[in-house]
């Protein structure tokens, strides 16, 4: 099967692709390369690359084409990230994660090709109790908001035919070979093996559903397999924790830990629990949990394998600002710059 994946270079994206490969699936990826693209040269097949923005095929559907010339599915992840990021520029949110989805799934349909979505438990927002897919949405952020339009455009393209899959990823953490640490059990990982320290926000008691960035790769796998899935929407989780309950992880992993509280930086209501049954009788399970994943990457960090982890290039909604400070320059040109410095500091040629 021949599988575009959109945002291939990002945090999922680069977890992703050597599955597919595994499987023996041709992957293209598009991506616009905001945070560099050096990491996939050496995936094995090589995958084919193209770097564009996909914000150009809700200008021009035609601009799609090639994109999907021999496609069979499509695996949308392309979005801008994380809710600081989205609150950054709400607009660029909005075009990216909602106009540029809508005009993506057009085009994939009018060739049949599948499509799968990568949207967010956040659309729950709030919730009392397990919530499950059919359950009521309320998104609190510009992010989840523009998730969940993009959501309800999906289904109602939806055809005896044509369905889309969509999957509500829980909060992802874990290592990645294109790594963000403004990810709260990633976060936390940095700050134990640099400083002894972690602080929770608040009392810590808002719940949240995790997943391992593996697994969720794994997720994507198993639906771009599936032939008939049963459903459109699957919540996709493993472990619903408070963030007060992350913290003892840390702990046990490093014993000169100090866990610190500190009050909200701003006024965050989001607290709700999922149920990912419907994905487990499609046969989806999840094998990771948060304490393998905290180990993971504090060996990441403390190996040398995440180089600088303390960059803001790791951090979404702080190089995007930077980006965005640099105005008329053309970013790509940029990050391809930094990629070709950073191999040249590796003595790569």
């Amino acid at each position: 099967m021949k599988v575009l994946v959109t945002g291939g270079a990002g945090y999922l994206g680069s977890v992703l692709l050597p599955k597919l490969l595994v499987r023996g699936h041709e992957v293209r990826v598009l991506d616009v390369g905001y945070f560099g693209m050096g990491h996939l040269r050496g995936l094995r097949p090589a995958v084919e690359i193209i770097r564009d923005d996909i914000r150009r095929a809700a200008a021009d559907p035609a601009v799609a084409e090639p994109w999907l010339d021999g496609v069979d599915c499509v695996v949308h992840l392309a979005a801008i990230s994380n809710d600081p990021s989205a609150e950054l520029q709400p607009e660029l949110t909005a075009a990216v994660n909602h106009h540029a989805t809508r005009a993506l799934a057009e085009a994939a349909r009018a060739r049949g090709c599948r499509f799968l979505f990568s949207s967010s438990c956040s659309v729950y927002g709030t919730s009392r109790g397990i919530i499950h897919e059919d359950g009521a949405t309320a998104p609190l952020t510009t992010y989840a908001v523009s998730k969940l339009d993009a959501e309800e455009h999906l289904q109602g393209l939806a055809t005896p035919s044509w369905r889309p899959v969509i999957l509500r990823n829980g909060t992802l953490y874990g290592y990645s070979p294109r790594m963000r640490f403004d990810l709260v059990v990633n976060v936390f990982a940095l700050h134990s093996c640099l400083h002894d320290e972690i602080r929770i926000f608040g009392t810590g008691e808002q719940w949240r559903p995790f997943l391992h960035v593996a697994d969720c790769a794994r997720a994507f796998l198993h639906f771009v397999e599936l032939e008939t899935p049963s459903h459109i929407l699957y919540n996709v989780a493993a472990e619903n924790l408070r963030v007060l309950d992350v913290a003892p992880v840390f702990a046990a992993l490093n014993p000169r830990l100090r866990i610190t509280h500190g009050g909200l930086p701003e006024d965050d209501a989001r607290d709700y629990r999922v149920s990912w049954e419907r994905a487990a009788a499609d046969g989806f399970q999840p094998v990771e949990s948060v304490a393998r994943g905290a180990a993971q990457v504090c060996e990441a960090i403390a190996s040398g394998i995440i180089a600088d982890p303390e960059s803001l290039f790791y951090r979404n909604a702080k190089w995007l600002g930077e980006l965005s400070a640099i105005g008329g320059k053309d970013h790509g040109e940029l990050v391809q710059f930094m990629e070709t410095a950073a191999r040249m500091g590796r003595g790569l040629p």
